[in-house]
């Protein structure tokens, strides 16, 4: 019996195409930074966890770049929210720009001249900006918002949890009402509006913000949460979706058990956490003076692959600027005595050595 097994066509949808390292559909997340360090983009039917910062300043910008990502190529959109009403989040979503950003583009920046390891001056400057190769996603300016008339030509989902009745599946009501209004748009024939051809399918976007904030939270947090993001996972496998949460993680760290918070993470397929240094003594601290904070990979998951994409590194940095939101390679930079400091300790050390200040020691 021969080995050879034919190909099967992919399906061609917009803002999808097929992974370089597994030959998976991949989609992009709205920042090309981080679907660069997750190989391009993720895996369609896949779930995505982001842990909030502390203030939940950044969390939220890159859940506006999922979604905004997906208005940009038309994609189906589900969006849910305890926390604040859906329709008013929606309509904070950036633009995208019609090219990239000319500030990274054929720009070099000279090399800083080296007092000690001179030689150094002739290699190239590191690239700490994290660059995608083959781009799918769009760049947004953060700096401008969506138009309602461009947001009504869109299909959008919004659920508040006002319709929540009491479920014998879940002590809270809230899951099974979201399960539910999942399950029906999911169910739903996904189509593309703008399409020439009037069946081409789309992709459908899931974007649940701040699960597990205290509207969320009560005794059986974690064992509803747990079931629900079990159930939530089959739906997304089973359709063609894409499924992004936000966890305010730093809630759970007062509990002694931290393997349910483990165990949570773990119903996810990717998952990142966001360290801001608001508040904290990074903040002042000179090394960390580029950057907003950090990005840590805490989960890689190997979906329908033998193995997980390895980044290059996992020492991360983010920083938001006005117009976008950037993820770089931590780079220090190395630690130099100041010309002030060395003049004042060598002037120290003449008059420690000199008693009466007459002249040199003779030894």
């Amino acid at each position: 019996m021969s080995s050879f097994v034919k190909r099967r066509g992919a399906v061609s949808i917009k803002g999808t195409r097929a992974s370089l390292h597994s030959g998976q559909p991949i989609t992009s997340c709205g920042n090309p930074s981080l679907d660069h360090i997750f190989g391009g983009g993720f895996p369609i039917g896949s779930v995505i966890a982001i842990e909030e910062d502390k203030y939940v300043n950044y969390s939220r910008v890159l859940a506006k770049y999922f979604l905004a990502e997906g208005l940009a190529n038309n994609h189906s959109t589900f969006v849910a929210s305890l926390e604040e009403d859906p329709a008013e989040l929606i309509k904070k979503l950036p633009v995208p720009v019609e090219n990239t950003p000319s500030e990274n583009k054929n720009v070099t920046q000279a090399p800083e001249d080296m007092r000690i390891a001179f030689r150094y001056n002739q290699l190239s400057v590191v690239d700490l900006e994290q660059k995608p190769s083959a781009q799918i996603g769009h760049f947004f300016d953060l700096s401008k918002q969506i138009s309602e008339h461009e947001l009504a030509k869109h299909d959008v989902t919004y659920w508040d949890g006002s319709n929540a009745q009491p479920s014998e599946m879940f002590t809270n009501p809230h899951y099974k009402s979201l399960l539910d209004a999942i399950h029906r748009k999911s169910s739903e024939p996904q189509f593309n509006p703008t399409s020439a051809e009037p069946k081409e399918k789309n992709l459908l976007r899931i974007c649940i913000n701040s699960l597990g904030s205290p509207l969320w939270y009560d005794q059986n947090f974690f064992t509803d949460a747990i079931k629900f993001l079990t159930i939530l996972k089959s739906f997304v496998r089973n359709s063609l979706s894409c499924c992004l949460i936000t966890l305010p993680v730093y809630l759970f760290q007062h509990l002694a058990d931290n393997h349910r918070t483990v165990r949570l993470l773990d119903q996810t397929d990717f998952c990142i956490a966001l360290e801001s240094f608001a508040g904290s003594d990074k903040e002042t601290n000179p090394v960390f003076k580029e950057y907003h904070g950090l990005l840590d990979i805490v989960r890689l998951s190997a979906l329908n692959s033998l193995a997980p994409f390895v980044p290059e590194t996992r020492d991360l940095a983010f920083k938001l600027r006005r117009r976008k939101f950037v993820i770089e390679k931590l780079h220090l930079p190395p630690e130099l005595g100041d010309e002030e400091t060395g003049k004042t300790k060598a002037a120290t050390a003449g008059l420690s050595c000199a008693s009466t200040g007459m002249g040199k020691l003779d030894f």
